[in-house]
Formats: C-alpha cells, structure tokens, sequence
C-alpha cells in the first residue's frame, strides 16, 4: 500500500471523553469505524485515566496499524500571544522569549511543559502553546502496541479555528470554542490572532450561557461591537439557542451517527 494511503485513526483525548474514528485512504476515503466513551474517573488535571482507557480501545485489532492524529482537549494547553520582540530572534531565542511569556501569564509549573511556537511574519505578534511535558510521549507510548505512529497533535483550538477559518469573515472578530467544561477565544485582529481568552465553564448550562454573554457585553466595551462566532457541540448549541441574538453559532452538517463533534472538525480541516 503506497504510504500516502496509509490508514488513519484520529483521536479526541478529553479529560472525560475519548473518541476514534478510522479512516481508509485511497481514491474515495471512507470512514470504517467510529466510537465514543466516557471516562467516568477522569479530570482535568490528571490525564492518566484517559490514557489508560485509551491503550485499552487500542488493544482491539480494528484500530491498529495506521498513522495517527491526535486532537487534545483545551484543558490540557496553555496559550499565550507573544509580542514581537523589539529586534530579529534566532529560533532559539525565539523560543526562550515565548518560554518567559508563558511562565509569566502561568507560573512555575509550566517551565517544563513542551512548548511548540507559530511561525509569524516579523513584527507580528505568534502564538505560543505549551503542553504538560510527559504527555506527549505518554500518548506515543500509548499508540506504540498498536503499531500506530504519531503524525501531528494539535490541541482542539487550533483544530476549530482552521476547520471554521474559511467561513470566518475579514476584520475584528472574536472566534470561541465550547467543550465539556471550557472555553477558548481567540480575538482576531486584521486576519491575525490578536489576543486568547480562556476560562472553566460551570456543569450548569444557565451559568455556561452566562459566562458567554457576560464575555461577550465585556469585548463590545468601549465603543467596538466585533462579532463573535462560537463553535460548539450540536447538544450545546441547541441548548444555548435562546442567546443566540448575541452570538454567532458555526454549525456543521448534522453527523447521523458519523464521527464525534471534535473529530469531524479534524476531517473538516484535513478533507
């Protein structure tokens, strides 16, 4: 098989949700499998339970020998817009200066998180998103017995935003991802990410819609009325429709038993 058409599995890593899917290269991809399951014992600041029931899903033969993708709920990064340094950095230096930034917004205990750092234009301010330091070799340690090689993982986010970036319209805006119990917004400036917003959301859906709409009073301050556009599960936005006079919401094509919100993104930016 040319490697081209390799098999892929892409994975959702939640602190409470796990979902797969597979799917078969060629001339007509196709999905050929897909699941979902809760980790009842899991919680945002220990992703052992979800690794754990990930390697198990894995032991079953359908999902081994592939490439894969792995999506990472935002519960699991750190981000941070670094302001373009005053001269030309060498990457080295580069990554020093986005290394401070990071452990200035969050302290000590990201020093040692893996950090990976957007390429901007100079004199444009990049994104910086940091990662708890042993996740991602405990993710490949993961996938290894499956013979499943890891290709990219890119935290949800940054999954969202390039999904919806082609129905987003020019000039200011803001662009907010919903899931289990977070929010991420990301506030576009003349195209570019600007500044990045992120927050715990309650379990009470009234509180959540709240939050939202507190959010979004507090960014039309000061004279400016930037839309906002959220991306959020089916479930959610239906819940939420009552505020939607205030917000924009990015609905995709109801998936009929297809693959999980989060990983139809994934398919979405890699169609």
């Amino acid at each position: 098989m040319s490697p081209l058409w390799r098999d892929e599995v892409a994975i959702f890593l939640a602190p409470r949700k796990i979902a797969l899917l597979r799917r078969r290269r060629g001339l007509k991809p196709r999905i050929s499998a897909a699941t979902e399951i809760a980790v009842a014992e899991g919680s945002m600041g220990d992703s052992g339970p979800a690794l754990a029931r990930l390697a198990e899903l894995l032991g079953e033969p359908g999902w081994q020998d592939a490439d894969a993708r792995v999506v990472i709920a935002d519960p699991w990064a750190r981000f941070a817009m670094v302001p373009a340094p005053a001269s030309r950095l060498d990457q080295d230096a580069r990554r020093a200066h986005a290394r401070f930034v990071i452990a200035d917004i969050y302290g000590e205990a990201v020093t040692d998180w893996q950090l990976e750092l957007q390429d901007a234009p100079p004199g444009r301010p990049c994104l910086a998103c940091a990662m708890p330091g042993g996740l991602k070799a405990d993710i490949e340690a993961a996938l290894a017995p499956a013979r499943l090689k890891l290709v990219s993982m890119q935290p949800l986010l940054v999954v969202a935003f390039n999904a919806w970036r082609g129905r987003l319209p020019p000039g200011d805006l803001w662009f907010m991802s919903v899931e289990d119990g977070w929010l991420s917004a990301v506030q576009l400036a003349d195209g570019a990410w600007n500044r990045i917003h992120a927050a715990r959301l309650s379990g009470d859906s009234n509180v959540e819609f709240e939050r939202m709409q507190a959010f979004a009073r507090l960014t039309r301050s000061a004279g400016s009325s930037p839309r906002i556009f959220v991306e959020a599960p089916p479930g959610f936005r239906a819940r939420a429709a009552r505020i939607g006079s205030d917000l924009e919401w990015l609905e995709m094509d109801a998936a009929n038993g297809g693959p999980t919100h989060e990983l139809a993104l994934l398919l979405k930016v890699s169609a």
